[in-house]
Protein backbone atom coordinates (compact mmCIF):
# COMPACT_ATOMS: atom_id res chain seq x y z
CA UNK A 1 0.00 0.00 0.00
CA UNK A 2 1.57 2.90 -0.95
CA UNK A 3 0.49 5.20 1.84
CA UNK A 4 -0.67 8.52 2.26
CA UNK A 5 1.12 11.82 3.69
CA UNK A 6 -0.09 13.20 6.27
CA UNK A 7 0.53 16.48 8.49
CA UNK A 8 4.48 16.43 9.44
CA UNK A 9 4.52 12.49 9.40
CA UNK A 10 3.96 10.59 6.30
CA UNK A 11 1.71 7.17 7.33
CA UNK A 12 4.70 5.00 6.45
CA UNK A 13 7.04 6.84 9.24
CA UNK A 14 4.09 6.44 11.62
CA UNK A 15 4.03 2.58 11.06
CA UNK A 16 7.78 1.96 11.12
CA UNK A 17 7.70 3.08 14.58
CA UNK A 18 4.31 2.02 15.69
CA UNK A 19 3.85 -0.13 19.14
CA UNK A 20 2.37 -3.21 17.56
CA UNK A 21 3.15 -5.73 20.09
CA UNK A 22 2.34 -2.74 23.08
CA UNK A 23 -0.26 -4.88 25.41
CA UNK A 24 -2.18 -1.93 25.15
CA UNK A 25 -2.36 -1.51 21.60
CA UNK A 26 -5.73 -1.93 20.27
CA UNK A 27 -4.65 -3.58 17.21
CA UNK A 28 -3.15 -6.35 19.49
CA UNK A 29 -5.62 -6.50 22.05
CA UNK A 30 -8.10 -7.44 19.59
CA UNK A 31 -5.95 -9.95 17.19
CA UNK A 32 -7.03 -13.17 18.20
CA UNK A 33 -11.05 -11.79 18.04
CA UNK A 34 -9.57 -10.59 13.80
CA UNK A 35 -8.46 -14.35 13.70
CA UNK A 36 -11.71 -16.16 14.61
CA UNK A 37 -13.20 -13.71 12.15
CA UNK A 38 -11.03 -14.98 9.31
CA UNK A 39 -11.36 -18.73 10.49
CA UNK A 40 -15.00 -18.60 10.47
CA UNK A 41 -14.97 -17.11 7.21
CA UNK A 42 -12.51 -19.52 5.34
CA UNK A 43 -14.36 -22.49 6.82
CA UNK A 44 -18.10 -21.11 5.27
CA UNK A 45 -16.01 -21.09 1.64
CA UNK A 46 -13.56 -23.80 2.06
CA UNK A 47 -15.58 -25.99 4.73
CA UNK A 48 -14.76 -26.88 8.26
CA UNK A 49 -11.10 -26.93 9.76
CA UNK A 50 -9.24 -25.93 5.97
CA UNK A 51 -7.57 -22.57 7.74
CA UNK A 52 -4.75 -25.24 7.35
CA UNK A 53 -5.06 -25.98 4.29
CA UNK A 54 -4.57 -22.27 2.81
CA UNK A 55 -1.86 -19.75 2.01
CA UNK A 56 -2.97 -16.48 2.85
CA UNK A 57 -1.63 -12.90 1.95
CA UNK A 58 -2.13 -9.98 4.35
CA UNK A 59 -2.36 -6.75 2.36
CA UNK A 60 -0.66 -4.18 4.81
CA UNK A 61 0.56 -6.84 7.19
CA UNK A 62 2.13 -4.01 9.70
CA UNK A 63 4.08 -5.61 12.25
CA UNK A 64 2.58 -8.79 12.25
CA UNK A 65 0.32 -9.64 14.88
CA UNK A 66 -2.23 -11.23 12.57
CA UNK A 67 0.02 -13.48 10.50
CA UNK A 68 1.79 -14.52 13.67
CA UNK A 69 -1.76 -15.59 14.72
CA UNK A 70 -2.66 -17.31 11.64
CA UNK A 71 0.46 -19.10 11.39
CA UNK A 72 0.05 -20.14 15.03
CA UNK A 73 -3.16 -21.94 13.65
CA UNK A 74 -1.57 -23.40 10.92
CA UNK A 75 -1.81 -21.54 7.90
CA UNK A 76 0.64 -20.40 5.31
CA UNK A 77 1.45 -16.78 5.27
CA UNK A 78 2.76 -14.47 3.21
CA UNK A 79 2.68 -10.80 4.46
CA UNK A 80 3.58 -7.26 2.12
CA UNK A 81 3.71 -3.84 3.66
CA UNK A 82 5.60 -0.45 2.20
CA UNK A 83 7.25 -0.04 5.94
CA UNK A 84 10.08 -1.38 6.25
CA UNK A 85 10.34 -1.24 10.11
CA UNK A 86 7.41 -2.59 10.55
CA UNK A 87 8.49 -5.80 8.80
CA UNK A 88 11.50 -5.51 10.70
CA UNK A 89 9.31 -5.97 14.00
CA UNK A 90 7.31 -8.96 11.97
CA UNK A 91 10.34 -11.11 11.18
CA UNK A 92 11.43 -10.47 14.82
CA UNK A 93 8.35 -12.16 16.70
CA UNK A 94 8.08 -14.50 13.67
CA UNK A 95 11.94 -15.82 14.54
CA UNK A 96 10.87 -15.95 18.08
CA UNK A 97 7.50 -17.67 17.62
CA UNK A 98 9.67 -20.04 15.58
CA UNK A 99 6.93 -20.15 13.11
CA UNK A 100 9.53 -18.63 10.06
CA UNK A 101 8.98 -22.28 7.99
CA UNK A 102 5.37 -21.20 7.11
CA UNK A 103 5.10 -17.27 7.66
CA UNK A 104 6.96 -14.92 5.17
CA UNK A 105 7.21 -11.29 4.80
CA UNK A 106 8.31 -8.71 1.84
CA UNK A 107 7.63 -4.97 1.26
CA UNK A 108 5.72 -3.88 -1.43
CA UNK A 109 2.39 -1.92 -1.97
CA UNK A 110 -1.07 -2.78 -2.40
CA UNK A 111 -1.48 -0.92 -5.34
CA UNK A 112 0.81 -3.20 -7.16
CA UNK A 113 1.57 -6.37 -5.88
CA UNK A 114 4.72 -8.30 -6.83
CA UNK A 115 2.74 -11.69 -7.24
CA UNK A 116 0.92 -13.94 -10.47
CA UNK A 117 -2.34 -14.06 -11.34
CA UNK A 118 -4.51 -16.12 -8.68
CA UNK A 119 -1.85 -16.78 -6.42
CA UNK A 120 -3.22 -16.51 -3.38
CA UNK A 121 -6.91 -18.68 -2.17
CA UNK A 122 -7.26 -15.97 0.78
CA UNK A 123 -6.21 -12.75 0.88
CA UNK A 124 -6.88 -10.29 4.07
CA UNK A 125 -6.76 -6.45 4.42
CA UNK A 126 -7.48 -4.85 7.77
CA UNK A 127 -7.30 -1.41 9.01
CA UNK A 128 -5.62 -0.98 5.59
CA UNK A 129 -7.88 0.33 2.72
CA UNK A 130 -8.56 3.44 4.75
CA UNK A 131 -4.66 4.02 4.17
CA UNK A 132 -3.69 3.42 0.64
CA UNK A 133 -3.35 6.04 -1.63
CA UNK A 134 -5.66 4.63 -4.38
CA UNK A 135 -8.23 2.01 -3.26
CA UNK A 136 -9.51 1.36 -6.69
CA UNK A 137 -6.28 0.13 -7.75
CA UNK A 138 -5.90 -1.37 -4.17
CA UNK A 139 -8.88 -3.57 -4.93
CA UNK A 140 -8.23 -4.34 -8.38
CA UNK A 141 -4.88 -5.99 -7.74
CA UNK A 142 -6.26 -7.85 -4.70
CA UNK A 143 -8.48 -9.33 -7.32
CA UNK A 144 -5.98 -10.11 -9.40
CA UNK A 145 -3.94 -12.11 -7.34
CA UNK A 146 -6.81 -13.65 -5.74
CA UNK A 147 -7.57 -17.27 -6.87
CA UNK A 148 -10.66 -18.11 -8.58
CA UNK A 149 -12.95 -18.55 -6.06
CA UNK A 150 -10.86 -17.78 -3.46
CA UNK A 151 -11.93 -15.31 -0.52
CA UNK A 152 -11.08 -12.21 0.42
CA UNK A 153 -11.66 -10.65 4.18
CA UNK A 154 -11.63 -7.00 4.51
CA UNK A 155 -12.56 -4.04 7.53
CA UNK A 156 -12.11 -0.32 7.10
CA UNK A 157 -13.70 2.58 8.77
CA UNK A 158 -17.12 4.11 7.55
CA UNK A 159 -17.34 7.64 6.63
CA UNK A 160 -19.30 8.87 8.65
CA UNK A 161 -19.56 11.68 11.29
CA UNK A 162 -19.58 9.01 14.38
CA UNK A 163 -16.11 7.60 13.26
CA UNK A 164 -14.61 11.39 12.46
CA UNK A 165 -15.58 11.91 16.46
CA UNK A 166 -14.05 8.16 18.19
CA UNK A 167 -11.24 8.39 15.81
CA UNK A 168 -10.11 11.41 15.11
CA UNK A 169 -11.34 13.92 17.55
CA UNK A 170 -11.25 11.67 20.72
CA UNK A 171 -9.05 8.95 19.87
CA UNK A 172 -6.23 10.63 18.28
CA UNK A 173 -6.47 13.19 21.23
CA UNK A 174 -6.62 11.10 24.41
CA UNK A 175 -5.49 7.57 22.89
CA UNK A 176 -2.35 7.87 21.97
CA UNK A 177 -1.36 4.51 24.19
CA UNK A 178 -3.69 2.49 22.53
CA UNK A 179 -2.16 2.94 19.02
CA UNK A 180 -4.41 5.83 18.42
CA UNK A 181 -1.30 8.54 17.34
CA UNK A 182 -2.28 11.55 15.56
CA UNK A 183 -2.01 12.10 11.95
CA UNK A 184 -2.43 8.30 11.83
CA UNK A 185 -6.60 8.84 10.16
CA UNK A 186 -7.71 10.95 7.16
CA UNK A 187 -11.70 11.23 7.64
CA UNK A 188 -11.50 11.60 3.69
CA UNK A 189 -9.92 8.58 3.48
CA UNK A 190 -13.00 6.30 4.97
CA UNK A 191 -14.84 4.60 2.87
CA UNK A 192 -18.77 4.39 2.94
CA UNK A 193 -20.15 0.22 2.94
CA UNK A 194 -21.58 0.98 -0.52
CA UNK A 195 -18.77 2.67 -1.80
CA UNK A 196 -16.44 -0.50 -1.32
CA UNK A 197 -19.23 -2.89 -2.42
CA UNK A 198 -19.26 -1.41 -5.40
CA UNK A 199 -15.29 -1.56 -6.33
CA UNK A 200 -15.37 -4.63 -4.99
CA UNK A 201 -18.83 -6.29 -7.47
CA UNK A 202 -17.06 -4.28 -10.27
CA UNK A 203 -13.64 -6.29 -9.95
CA UNK A 204 -15.41 -9.70 -10.16
CA UNK A 205 -15.92 -9.85 -6.13
CA UNK A 206 -18.91 -11.23 -4.65
CA UNK A 207 -19.39 -9.72 -1.36
CA UNK A 208 -21.37 -12.60 1.30
CA UNK A 209 -21.05 -10.37 4.12
CA UNK A 210 -20.86 -7.06 5.20
CA UNK A 211 -21.01 -6.09 8.67
CA UNK A 212 -20.69 -3.81 11.58
CA UNK A 213 -17.50 -4.38 13.32
CA UNK A 214 -18.53 -2.79 17.04
CA UNK A 215 -17.37 -3.51 20.73
CA UNK A 216 -18.44 -5.98 22.89
CA UNK A 217 -17.88 -8.38 25.78
CA UNK A 218 -15.85 -11.43 25.47
CA UNK A 219 -15.46 -13.38 28.88
CA UNK A 220 -15.37 -10.47 30.83
CA UNK A 221 -13.16 -8.73 28.36
CA UNK A 222 -13.44 -5.39 26.23
CA UNK A 223 -12.97 -5.82 22.58
CA UNK A 224 -14.29 -5.50 18.99
CA UNK A 225 -16.10 -8.60 16.92
CA UNK A 226 -18.83 -8.44 14.23
CA UNK A 227 -22.18 -6.94 14.98
CA UNK A 228 -25.36 -4.76 13.50
CA UNK A 229 -23.75 -1.71 13.93
CA UNK A 230 -21.87 -0.66 10.90
CA UNK A 231 -21.44 3.71 11.81
CA UNK A 232 -17.76 3.50 12.99
CA UNK A 233 -16.27 0.37 11.67
CA UNK A 234 -17.14 -2.81 9.64
CA UNK A 235 -15.87 -5.81 8.12
CA UNK A 236 -16.42 -8.68 5.59
CA UNK A 237 -15.94 -10.87 2.95
CA UNK A 238 -16.12 -11.51 -0.52
CA UNK A 239 -15.29 -14.68 -2.65
CA UNK A 240 -13.96 -14.38 -6.62
CA UNK A 241 -16.13 -15.44 -9.66
CA UNK A 242 -14.40 -18.05 -11.72
CA UNK A 243 -14.66 -16.09 -14.75
CA UNK A 244 -11.52 -13.55 -16.16
CA UNK A 245 -11.19 -10.47 -14.10
CA UNK A 246 -12.89 -7.42 -15.83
Amino acid sequence: MKLQQRGKHSQEEIFTSYTWWDKSCVLNHITAERCDYIASCVDRVFGQEALTQQEILEVGCGGGLICDELAHRGAMVVGIDPAQGALEVARKHTQQSKLGQIAYYEQGYAESLPYADGSFSVIVCLDVLEHVRDVQATIKEIARVLAPGGLFIFDTINRTLLARIVLIWFGERFLHRQGLVPGLHDYHAFIKPHELQTMLTTHNLQVRELTGFMPRLVKGRLTLGPGWFKGVSYVGYATKGRQANS
